[in-house]
Parts: C-alpha cells; structure tokens; sequence
C-alpha cells in the first residue's frame, strides 16, 4: 500500500478523534440538563450518539475540502484518484488499524467504481470473513478487527445501493444459534437500508419459524422488522409482530416490537393476554405490556395488578 495514502488516512483519523473528543466535551457539559423521565445510562448514550453524529458531520466535511498539503486536492479528490485494487486495499487497512473505521470518502469513491466489480469484491470479503470466533481460522488475528472489513464492506453496498446479498446475509445470519452484538448490528444496518426488498424475506422468516418460537435471531429478525415498519407501516408488518407476539417464547421482545412500531391495536391484544393469564404472568412481562399500553396511548386503569405494585413503581419515577 502507497504510504503517502496510509499517511494520510492515519492524519484524518487522529483529526476525526479529536473532533470526537471536542464534541463530548461539548456535549458532556450538558448531562446535567437531562429531561426528568430520561435516566443516566440512557441520556449519556444519547449524549454520545449526538456527539458522534455530529463528528461524522465535521469529519465528511472536511474531506471534501481542498489541502494544501494535498496540493490544493480534497480527500475525496485523491481517493477518486486511486485504481480500485488501490482503494481496496486502503480499505482494508481503514478498517483493520483506524480507530474511527473507514473514512466516508474512501467508501464513497469505492460506490462509484462499476457495480459488478464492487458486487464481486465485497460478496468476496464478507463471505470470506468470519462471523463468529468458531470460523476464525487465524488465532493471531482479533475477530473483532477481522469483521471490521465487511462491516466496511456493507457501507458500500449501502452508499451505492445495493440490495443484492439481501437473502444470502439473512440465510447466514439465521444459521448461527448466535453472534457479537456488533455483528448483529451492521447486519441489521444492510438489512434495513432496503426495505422494499428486505420486508418479504423477513416476513417469511418470521411466519416459517413460529414453531421454533422465534429464538436467537430470529428475535432479531423481528426487531429489524420493526425497526422498517416505523418508517414505512403496512398492515402486513404489523399482523406479522402480532404473529410474532402470539409464538415468542420470550414475548418481552415482541411487546417492545410492538410498542415501538406504534399501532394501538395492540393495546386491546395487551390487555386481553393480561386478563386471561392473570395467575401465570411472569412479572417481568407484566411490566413491559403495562409500559406498552402506555406508550401507545392506552388506559391500564381497568386492568387488574396481579403483582400489586406497578403503579406504586410507576409514581417513584
């Protein structure tokens, strides 16, 4: 790899940490204005998801300016500059050693490049990285740093909007009993940046694996979803969840599903379920669906307490 682009890609990312560290200070100066209903653990993460936001911002923006020190080029200029085995493999390098991945206009040029070569080259790396530390084949090398490559590879398809491995990453997904959280994310991230086309795979899914209780991924599966359904609402999503409630064996996740996505509907199913397994009830799941009527605007005053307490928990908030 040319070692004026390693350079300057190494330059970028120690400028990207300091904005970040600029803005959490910035940021941090404000915990002590949360809102009353918000608590700590869950304004500090909003804190930080603004402040990292807001770096992406700065950060894009100043790849797209002119430097001196790059004759008078931005960095996006330089990057359009590159053969495509050249980004590759800054691209690769982006996403094994710098800390803030890699950068925008790196993943940006790479989308402009001609789609069967890009198709071709990502289908290769995120096929050939491990998904889990079972398939890591190398001991020397950090999983977490090795999946870096196709979390990198994902942004592509994404910028260049292509929803191609659409069912290939959900057929793999749903192969393992389980996986990193940051797996599940970026997975989630290709997945839900198409949802015309990723609706009906996951709808399938779903109703193909109500015996199974919808466990392991598939609780993901719902959750991703959900998370297409509050954008583009159809009846077919929501008597999906309602499906999804019914099988789950942990039902908690369908009840936050259900209560995110936002269809009141689900209001009468909550009390229903609550009214006909008053004496079996986990308290846990009792709680959540109480939560749930509230958020979506229903009364819980004429529904029995079998445990006694959660108003008393609600008035302590």
């Amino acid at each position: 790899m040319r070692e004026d682009i390693k350079e300057l890609l190494k330059r970028y990312d120690e400028i990207g940490a300091l904005i970040l560290e600029q803005k959490l200070d910035e940021f941090g100066d404000k915990l002590d204005q949360k809102p009353d209903d918000v608590d700590d653990t869950t304004y500090e993460e909003y804190i930080q998801r603004l402040a990292k936001e807001e770096t992406d911002e700065a950060t894009a923006k100043l790849e797209n300016e002119p430097d001196e020190r790059m004759g008078d080029k931005s960095m996006r200029q330089v990057m359009d500059e590159l053969s495509f085995e050249e980004k590759t493999e800054a691209l690769e390098y982006s996403a094994l050693n710098l800390d803030r991945g890699v950068p925008q206009s790196l993943v940006s040029s790479i989308a402009t490049e001609p789609a069967d070569l890009v198709r071709d080259y990502c289908g290769k790396i995120i096929g050939e990285c491990a998904w889990t530390e079972e398939e890591l084949s190398d001991e020397n090398v950090l999983f977490e740093m090795q999946f870096q490559k196709a979390i990198a590879c994902f942004k592509v398809l994404i910028q260049m909007k292509e929803p191609c491995f659409i069912q290939a990453v959900l057929d793999r997904y749903l192969s393992y009993g389980q996986t990193r959280e940051f797996v599940a994310e970026s997975i989630a991230e290709y997945i839900e940046a198409f949802p015309e086309v990723s609706e009906p795979y996951l709808i399938s899914i779903i109703e193909n694996n109500v015996d199974t209780g919808l466990e392991g991924p598939c609780e993901d599966v719902v959750i991703m979803l959900t998370e297409i359904g509050k954008e583009h609402k159809t009846e077919e999503i929501y008597q999906t969840l309602r499906h999804a409630f019914r099988y789950m064996t942990n039902k908690i996740y369908a009840v936050i599903c259900l209560a995110d996505y936002g269809d009141d509907r689900a209001v009468a199913m909550f009390k229903n379920y609550i009214n006909r397994n008053q004496k079996s009830i986990e308290r846990d799941l009792f709680y959540e669906m109480m939560s749930a009527i509230q958020h979506l605007g229903g009364d819980i005053s004429d529904i029995q307490d079998p445990f006694g307490d959660f108003q008393k928990k609600q008035d302590k908030k």
